[in-house]
């Protein structure tokens, strides 16, 4: 993230309300833009199709269904190993041995591929639904893990520009694809061909994206080694929390969802779980805490960085004590403030939606159930934005057993609440989300300030007991050896 901070640092040195707005404009296009224009793409889809009077609401659903199980599933996937590659290439770079990034990003793909794979084979051999659909599934699958992969890669490398380059011709092309396919083939015999072909047209235009990062990747990383690409793996061994720290988080996105399937979610084809209501409004009370990360990729990467780098260099460079006093007072003043920013801020933003949601959305839009969600959800979203600014922040001072923590509790708390609130009935589904984040929330905001106020201390004194041999290590032996 510091290489954003460097660009809006360079912004920001401007005084005018021009170059502001293009800070922030650039934090939205680093933060959201792939997500926006993946979104904009789906909806794009189904406007299309809108146009073709056979097509059925159950086809929308199955199409949609089947994107979000994919994105879903691949995330929590990812999360797994996301947090520990990061701090392997991360300190790769720091060593400058920047031959060992491009061969841990093929022994990544290698072990993606073949858990995606697995995945995906309990799926299929589950489900009763066509095989072709089934195949193209896993096509999306597998490409949504390894770009999630080539993300970490290439915004380690600060290439942005590329990034979101490759979803928007990906975005076009999907779009493109279809209106052709309708305007010169338009087969829609078959009960289920609109979402085939939804899918498939959403598959190719993801397929663009992912042969666009490749050749980012190939650009990027001129240094292309591919020896000892599972060496990665060691770091499981010496940062083990942090792949329990992505995992939790991920899957605390989603474990209400999940219970809520459970309990009383629809099926669809006798493979998909689902709850109308409860998945959509999560869905827009997730979107509602965008000015989050934006807001804080802009406050945090420019004052308080600057702040952060000043006290670690004292430390690391010989400061005095005073220095290092005067200079961690100075951090902490800044943090409080921009973190309050982003509180005020954001807060603002989602107090305004939920009146909105209380008093004008009821006049036009007629789903009383997905808006009683939307209500709670809303106020969910906004302690979940920033229980994962915490976390962020816990791991910039490499306090990795206080994020852990946070995720553990994220995850915990929200499957906790949520299976003590089912009796209350769906009115009340949202309420475990909300109440779980809420928890976390004010656990990380404790734990950052009593570490950073002793940021100091655990700089010169503590060191955190790392394996440098391990299960992880040698099942990298032996996969260097198998290969």
């Amino acid at each position: 993230m510091a290489g954003i901070g460097f660009q809006l640092q360079e912004l920001f040195k401007e005084d005018y309300y021009s170059s502001r707005f293009k800070a922030y404009l650039y934090s939205l296009f680093v933060t959201a833009g792939p997500w926006l224009i993946v979104i904009l793409t789906i909806l794009m889809l189904q406007l299309l199709l809108q146009a073709v009077p056979d097509v059925t609401a159950e086809n929308k659903q199955l199409f949609m269904i089947s994107v979000s199980y994919c994105f879903m599933f691949s995330q929590v996937l990812f999360g797994f190993q996301q947090l520990v590659v990061t701090r392997y290439v991360a300190d790769c770079l720091y060593e400058k041995k920047e031959e060992k990034v491009f061969s841990s990003f093929l022994g990544f793909s290698a072990v993606t591929i073949a858990a995606a794979g697995l995945l995906w084979l309990i799926f299929a051999l589950l489900s009763p639904i066509g095989w072709d659909y089934k195949l193209l599934m896993l096509s999306l699958f597998i490409m949504l893990n390894l770009i999630w992969v080539m993300l970490l890669y290439l915004s380690g490398a600060k290439n942005y520009q590329a990034i979101a380059l490759s979803f928007l011709a990906g975005g076009i092309f999907s779009i493109g694809f279809l209106f052709l396919c309708m305007k010169w083939f338009p087969f829609f015999e078959g009960e289920w061909s609109a979402a085939w072909m939804m899918m498939g047209s959403f598959t190719g235009g993801m397929a663009i994206t992912f042969f666009g990062l490749v050749v980012s990747m190939l650009k990027t990383f001129p240094d292309r080694s591919a020896t000892a690409p599972f060496a990665y793996l060691a770091y499981f061994d010496k940062y083990g929390l942090l792949a329990f720290t992505g995992i939790f988080y991920n899957a605390g996105l989603w474990i209400s969802n999940w219970i809520i399937w459970l309990n009383s979610g629809e099926w669809l084809l006798g493979t998909f779980r689902y709850h109308p209501s409860y998945d959509t409004a999560l869905f827009y009370a997730y979107l509602t805490i965008l000015p989050t990360y934006v807001i804080f990729v802009v406050s945090i990467e420019t004052r308080f960085y600057e702040r952060y780098k000043t006290f670690f260099s004292f430390i690391n460079d010989g400061g005095t004590l005073s220095q290092i006093m005067k200079s961690k007072t100075s951090m902490i003043l800044v943090l409080k403030q921009e973190l309050e920013r982003l509180v005020r801020y954001q807060g603002f933003i989602s107090l305004a939606l939920l009146i909105l949601a209380v008093l004008l959305l009821p006049l036009f839009i007629k789903a009383d159930s997905v808006l009683d969600l939307f209500r709670i959800t809303i106020i969910g979203a906004f302690f979940n934005g920033m229980t994962l600014i915490m976390m962020l922040l816990l791991l910039y001072f490499d306090d990795r057993r206080g994020a852990f923590r946070t995720a553990l509790l994220f995850f915990s708390g929200i499957a906790i609440t949520t299976v003590v609130f089912l009796p209350a009935g769906e009115s009340a589904y949202g309420t475990g989300f909300t109440l779980g984040s809420l928890i976390s929330f004010i656990y990380s905001s404790a734990r950052l300030f009593q570490y950073v106020g002793k940021a100091d201390y655990y700089a010169f004194c503590r060191s955190h007991k790392t394996r440098s041999d391990g299960p992880f290590h040698r099942l990298a032996l032996k996969l260097e050896r198998w290969i």
